[in-house]
């Protein structure tokens, strides 16, 4: 019998660690090949500096240390798989303390598939990019302390070791100290209800009940004496704190979830009787209903849509070009976003007047990102602007970013930029502020350092490839910059550097999108400035097109000539729409990516 038993202890043990590594498995796969570039956009958007006036900064808030651990591993981000292997280590440890607090109640280890609950609904929680990553190591951190307060055997020592650790724990950890109190609360319950069988003293009865009170007086009036003392801030959020959702004055209704659920799981495995429930059905179903939560909490959560973007944005920022234009050939884009920063590719690419129509084009808006009242777009749009040259509306998009992202935070990435363009511009004293700000980051310290050769060294920054090629964009004269002037702004930086092709390439992408043609047509000679050795695609089938409803032929005496293909092709689809009632669904097959079907039919 006792042979069996333990055998059956064995086969426990073993299948709870098969689970546990197998999910490791599943989220380190999950996050580094199939959402990773939510990981790379957390890390830029935040900065995290390695300074003892940052670390005070931060610790000084309710919380403060809580997030300084967040934000130190999220920079940790900028490296291949290692924020992958960084979230999978905190759910597993989240997994593993929940485990360890519940096995003091109830020693049934056919249950160990409750113990997943608080690691799923973390790591759940981390699908949306408004979560940091210090709300995981929030809860983790929760979970320790309660750990430490159920394994205290004497009511006393609890009690006093209470009294400590909640006031200690909403300095360090913020708002999930009520996930802790919960925690602290439900486990005094179950030792009075353990203690219910044998007659209680009067005074002890008594004693609990203050024990009780004194934890919620306590976890209570903390937070509401360091807002009216020691830090303003609405009432909301000096209870739960900055750092667990990065739209401060909202409270999401899966981080409540989150801090109630470790209670219920300590009560209902104090309510199962330990003997009870200890067979293969048991865990078969537990695990069945898990594994439900798990999948309906992922389809939720996920937002694919979002990572689709990011990885645009994430390409486009370190200007990989082509794996922008292969990614797309893949995976089309779905939004603007994505689309902006794929015409943006393949103007880089020179592919822009070839190859505008061969995708599926909504207007100017895939080509420029309006300011809207997020930080996503100015921050993406900004990329735009410069590499048309427009440094200074690149710079002014940075800066709104800034003023609207969450907790007006400053991001690694908008310094960066910043930056840079102030050493385009020649505001050398400005750029070496934001550089010595990066020199004090773990990951961008190098880059900072390099850059500080440029600073007061025109001959230097002239012959760099990107900062030299920008400097030769820069627009002389001033105008007022506003996003939806772009088409005359393009116009003007073409008067006054005609030789800028891709600001040639988006003004005629313009003309063409909005069905302009004569506009389109007035700027043709500007192509013999850029040298253009052959008309792009796109321009000679908007010229055919212009052709046969002027009967005139613009290119007369022009050394740029109309291929014999395109004139054939013209003859085609002519035939098509004029011979077809119905010739739409036949010219999408035959000329789907041609500018005369975008002029008929989008």
């Amino acid at each position: 019998m006792e042979k069996n038993r333990i055998e059956e202890n064995k086969w426990i043990y073993n299948t709870e660690k098969i689970s546990v590594v197998l999910t490791g498995i599943i989220i380190f796969v999950f996050f580094t090949f199939f959402y990773n570039h939510h990981l790379h956009f957390a890390e830029q958007t935040q900065l995290f500096l390695l300074t003892s006036d940052f670390f005070l900064e931060k610790i000084g808030l309710p919380g403060g240390f809580n997030g300084y651990i967040g934000g130190f591993l999220t920079q940790c981000f900028y490296l291949p798989y290692i924020g992958a292997l960084i979230i999978t280590l905190l759910l597993i440890a989240i997994q593993q303390v929940t485990k360890r607090i519940l096995l003091s109640i109830n020693d049934n280890q056919y249950l160990f598939p409750l113990t997943f609950f608080p690691m799923l609904l973390a790591g759940i929680m981390l699908l949306d990019e408004l979560y940091p990553l210090s709300a995981v190591t929030g809860i983790l951190s929760a979970l320790l302390f309660g750990w430490l307060y159920t394994k205290l055997k004497k009511r006393n020592h609890r009690f006093t070791t209470g009294l400590v650790i909640i006031p200690v724990a909403y300095l360090l950890l913020g708002g999930v100290i009520f996930a802790l109190l919960l925690i602290m609360l439900v486990y005094e319950l179950i030792t009075s209800l353990k203690a219910q069988k044998r007659t209680l003293p009067e005074g002890r009865k008594n004693f609990k009940i203050l024990h009780y009170l004194s934890y919620l007086i306590l976890a209570v009036c903390v937070p509401l004496l360091v807002q009216r003392f020691f830090i303003l801030q609405p009432v909301k959020l000096a209870f739960m704190s900055e750092f667990f959702y990065n739209i401060p004055d909202k409270i999401p209704s899966l981080l409540l979830i989150i801090f109630i659920i470790p209670s219920i799981l300590i009560f209902l495995y104090y309510i199962i009787p330990s003997h009870h429930l200890r067979n293969i059905y048991t865990l078969v179903a537990l695990m069945i209903i898990v594994l439900a939560v798990g999948y309906t909490g992922f389809r939720l959560k996920v937002n694919f849509d979002a990572e689709e973007t990011m990885t645009y944005d994430y390409l486009a920022r370190n200007q990989q070009w082509d794996k922008i234009i292969s990614h797309a050939e893949r995976s089309y884009p779905k939004n603007y976003l994505s689309l902006a920063m794929f015409n943006l590719a393949l103007a880089k690419t020179g592919q822009l007047g070839d190859k505008l129509f061969r995708y599926d084009q909504h207007g100017v808006d895939g080509l420029f990102l309006g300011f809207a009242h997020e930080y996503i777009t100015p921050l993406m749009g900004n990329e735009i602007f410069y590499h048309l040259g427009l440094i200074n509306a690149s710079q002014q998009y940075v800066f709104e970013s800034m003023e609207v992202m969450p907790k007006s935070g400053r991001s690694v990435r908008s310094v960066k930029r910043l930056a840079e363009t102030n050493l385009i511009n020649g505001q050398y004293r400005v750029a070496e502020k934001y550089l010595k700000l990066l020199e004090r980051t773990l990951f961008y310290r190098k880059w900072a350092r390099d850059t500080k050769k440029y600073l007061n060294n025109e001959d230097l920054i002239n012959q760099h490839p990107d900062y030299g090629e920008k400097r030769k964009l820069l627009v002389s004269k001033d105008f007022f910059f506003h996003a939806e002037d772009i088409e005359n702004i393009l116009y003007l930086i073409l008067r006054d550097n005609p030789r800028n092709k891709l600001a040639f390439e988006y003004l005629m992408a313009i003309y063409l999108l909005n069905k302009d043609l004569q506009k389109f047509i007035d700027c043709l000679p500007m192509m013999e400035d850029l040298n253009y050795s052959e008309i792009p695609v796109s321009y000679q089938e908007a010229i055919m097109y212009y052709i046969s409803m002027i009967n005139s032929d613009p290119l007369t005496g022009s050394r740029l000539k109309i291929s014999d293909s395109v004139k054939s092709r013209m003859q085609s689809y002519a035939d098509i729409y004029t011979k077809n009632p119905d010739a739409r669904d036949l010219l999408r097959q035959y000329f789907g990516g041609t500018y005369w079907y975008y002029l008929h039919y989008n």
